[in-house]
């Protein structure tokens, strides 16, 4: 009796002794080489791949399933005040508040004014030097010795000036970030201190 089966490489349709059922053949088409199978074990291993790809999808569905439930759970912890979701207490102390925006504003538009100024320095003694070095092409100082000094005095005041401005901005930025930190730990304090009281009424 012979085996009817297909090449799993090109799809080709033959026949095959029964005899050759778990030995290598080779495609009469392709020329491929693969092991003959009965129809039983054809069968089979279909039904097994199958089940495999149903096993994987039913997998996935869990595996998005899970992730969504954590998404759920960052979303509502995200949206928990910082007391429910660190732990801190329970009493709805809003001293403290991660989600606000920087304080001293003075401070850090003045360090935005400084830095401005300090390139606006830098600026101008650029043009200082540029002026000068055109004055001496066009006759009007005569003497290198004069352009040299000139061009050192427009450089020396235009990088004492930008270190300068740079400085005292960098030092408002600093003296900010500085300010925000301790008002931070004074509003951290002030919850945990309420936090933990012990209530009137546990008391009496």
């Amino acid at each position: 009796m012979a085996l009817k089966t297909s090449c799993p490489c090109c799809g080709k349709l033959f026949s095959a002794p029964e005899e050759y059922a778990g030995k290598k053949t080779n495609c009469p088409k392709c020329d491929h080489r693969f092991v003959l199978k009965t129809e039983e074990q054809a069968l089979q291993e279909a039904a097994e791949l199958e089940a495999k790809k149903l096993q994987q999808l039913e997998d996935r569905r869990r595996i998005d399933l899970i992730e969504r439930q954590e998404k759920k759970n960052l979303d509502r912890q995200a949206a928990m005040p910082y007391y429910e979701r660190f732990q801190t207490g329970t009493q709805p102390v809003r001293n403290y508040d991660p989600r606000s925006g920087p304080g001293f504003l003075s401070l850090r538009y003045l360090a935005d004014l400084l830095l401005i100024g300090a390139y606006a320095a830098l600026l101008l003694s650029l043009t200082g030097v540029g002026l000068s070095v055109y004055l001496q092409v066009t006759g009007e100082i005569g003497s290198i010795v004069i352009l040299s000094l000139i061009l050192i005095g427009w450089v020396l005041v235009g990088g004492v000036l930008f270190l300068l401005l740079k400085y005292l901005a960098e030092l408002a930025l600093l003296l900010a970030s500085l300010g925000d930190q301790q008002n931070d730990v004074v509003r951290l304090l002030l919850d945990l201190r309420v936090n933990t009281e012990k209530n009137p009424t546990e008391e009496s």
